[in-house]
């Protein structure tokens, strides 16, 4: 490798490195306090980079916002294959919630809180990715029917109502068991409710 070639390598590869710190540190805010967290003028303090940068790399804040959802959807399917060898809701998937949090703080703005016109694209990729894994964790802590399409659709009112209730806070285990518990409660009543008829897998979440 010459001078001249092993140049323009150190440069792709920092501005690689630059990216993927705007980027990460734009994740962190977003998941923390929603898309209107995200400021340029913020970003760059926390990462001491001058403001320009942000510019020369995305262009605008609206084609970075495209670039965290890209983000976001790889980091589900990388999750996604994680989830995969959970054998139960409580602890398994609540520990992966906790090794994650930031994912999951992400997904709670994209699926309870945010505005779908703010970035123009199919927000729900990263949640059809990670939903398919935890499908059936879920199944097994609560009522929800085999039927696959049914039960996804009881999946996001339980996802409303669990991701709602998530800040960067609260993401601790006691916290999400006890809010596990509530949950399958709610579920388990709706589902009631409905009349649809239940089949108990092993793996509950233990009654408080």
């Amino acid at each position: 490798m010459n001078s001249s070639t092993y140049c323009v390598y150190c440069h792709i590869l920092m501005s690689i490195v630059k990216t993927e710190a705007w980027i990460k540190a734009g994740y962190k805010l977003f998941g923390n306090e929603g898309i209107e967290g995200v400021k340029v003028e913020r970003l760059a303090r926390i990462l001491q980079l001058n403001k320009s940068g942000f510019y020369h790399y995305f262009g605008s804040m609206n084609s970075f916002l495209k670039s965290l959802l890209r983000y976001h959807v790889s980091m589900a399917r990388y999750i996604a294959a994680e989830a995969a060898t959970c054998e139960n809701l409580d602890p398994d998937l609540l520990l992966l919630i906790i090794k994650h949090k930031t994912f999951f703080l992400v997904e709670s703005q994209l699926l309870v809180r945010c505005k779908t016109t703010h970035l123009g694209a199919d927000i729900d990729e990263a949640g059809r990715i990670i939903n398919k894994e935890i499908l059936p964790l879920w199944r097994k802590a609560t009522q929800l029917p085999e039927d696959s399409t049914v039960a996804l659709a009881y999946l996001n009112i339980i996802l409303h109502y669990f991701y709602a209730r998530l800040t960067p806070d609260n993401m601790n285990y006691e916290f999400l068991h006890s809010l596990a518990v509530e949950t399958r409660g709610v579920l388990n009543k709706v589902v009631d409710e409905k009349h649809i008829a239940s089949e108990k897998a092993g793996g509950q979440i233990p009654s408080e």
